[in-house]
This record gives structure tokens, C-alpha cells and sequence, in this order.
């Protein structure tokens, strides 16, 4: 799926005070490809994956992906977006605590035309053991795993994921990181990655670097490195 963001600019109001969150943002994101925003705590990074993802609306700017206009859906548009071809790992886990790991994921599953199989999944998130388990009865990376899963399985077309490995250790971190590799590889999945985590870009086909709501750097790899031996930091 690919992205093009074109002078995108996005404000919030801190009380009486105007946050600037993105200025001007534009960049492009080449279909099946991984892209890692890095950047600081406030740099912008989260909103840009909310009007990214049609969740929230630019002030000004055109954003489009796969020739969708997101700018300017309404709301049932937007909503229609992101069941259609968005899938998204929030840092806040949004699991359903009444509901079992399995079940959880299933949720995610019922959202799709063409979802992935439960089974491979829980087992490539390190969950198939516990998919009885609720949400108390696991620790925040198992909690992590199991919404990365439920994100996974819905086989979206774009895939965005803010920190994602945040709640990780590193074995389990890299696990991860394979997961969504695996997925833009097999399924052709255009990936976002957010991360504070510098080691990660080098796993990307491009990187974004985000300063006080700007894009300050880009690079490209023509050969990504493998999940399992970037730097965790």
C-alpha cells in the first residue's frame, strides 16, 4: 500500500496553548515497503500515525494511500478505512478483559475478509500456550503479544504499530520484529514501525527521523538487515 503525505500540518490545543504537532510534513512510502519513524517523546511521531491511519484528520495537507484521499473522508469513510485495510498495535494494550487471549485475538479476526490462520499466529507471538489465559492472568509483554496478534491476524493491507517492542525484552523483542518482516514479506504488508529504539531502523526500507513535529532526516536501505541482529537499545 503505498503513502504519500504532502505538506501535512496537524494542531492540538494544551489548554489555551497551540501544540504544532506536525509542519508540513511529506514523504513517500513505496507499496510492501517498512518504514521506522524514530524521534523523540513529542516529536510527532504518534500523530503522524493517527492521520495515517484515518483515526484522526490533518488540519491541512493531502494524504493519500493507495489512492485514498484520507483528508478529506468523513468520518463513516474513515471508519470504513481502517476496517477495509488498516490494522494498528497501540502502546496501551486495549485488550478486552472479560475475553481470553484467544478470543481477544478472534476479535481482530472477525474484522477481516481474509484473516490469518489463529493457531501460526499465537505460535509466532510465543501465545499458543496460553490462548485460554485472560488478560490479568498474563504480564505486559504476554498482554503486548497478545494485541499484536489480534493486529496481525486481521492481515491488513497497512499495518501501523507504535512501539510495539516497547513492553519487550529483547529476545522476545526481535521475535517480534520477524513477525512484521515475515508479514510484509509473505503477505505484502506495508509495515509502520514507531520507536524510540534506534537499532530498529536498520531493519527498514526507509527511515524517518521526527524532531518537534518535522521530518529532519530520511534515509533508505536497499537491504534491510535482519530482525535478529540489530542493536536493542
Amino acid at each position: 500500500m503505498p503513502i504519500q503525505f504532502t505538506d501535512v500540518n496537524k494542531s492540538y490545543m494544551s489548554g489555551e496553548v497551540p501544540v504544532h504537532a506536525l509542519k508540513d510534513v511529506s514523504f513517500h512510502i513505496p507499496d510492501e515497503s517498512i518504514v521506522v519513524i524514530l524521534g523523540p517523546s513529542g516529536s510527532g511521531k504518534s500523530t503522524l500515525m493517527n492521520v495515517a491511519g484515518g483515526i484522526d484528520q490533518p488540519d491541512t495537507g493531502r494524504i493519500e494511500i493507495n489512492k485514498h484521499h484520507l483528508d478529506v473522508l468523513n468520518t463513516r469513510q474513515l471508519t470504513d478505512f481502517r476496517r477495509r485495510f488498516a490494522g494498528f498495535i497501540f502502546q496501551q494494550y486495549n485488550l478486552i478483559p472479560t475475553l481470553t487471549v484467544k478470543e481477544n485475538v478472534e476479535v481482530g479476526r472477525e474484522l477481516s475478509d481474509h484473516p490469518l490462520a489463529m493457531d501460526d499466529i499465537l505460535e509466532k507471538v510465543g501465545m499458543l500456550d496460553k490462548q485460554d489465559k485472560f488478560p490479568y492472568q498474563l504480564s505486559g509483554g504476554e498482554q503486548q503479544r497478545t494485541a499484536i496478534a489480534r493486529a496481525v491476524i486481521k492481515n491488513p493491507a497497512f499495518l501501523l504499530c507504535d512501539e510495539p517492542t516497547g513492553a519487550l525484552d529483547e529476545a522476545t523483542g526481535k521475535q517480534i520484529l520477524a513477525l512484521l518482516k515475515y508479514v510484509n514479506e509473505q503477505h505484502k504488508t506495508t509495515v509502520m514501525i514507531i520507536t524510540h529504539n534506534i537499532g530498529i531502523g536498520d531493519m527498514a526500507h526507509k527511515v524517518l527521523k521526527m524532531k518537534s513535529g518535522e521530518i529532519i532526516e530520511t534515509l533508505e536501505h536497499a537491504e534491510p538487515l535482519d530482525p535478529k541482529r540489530v542493536s536493542w537499545t
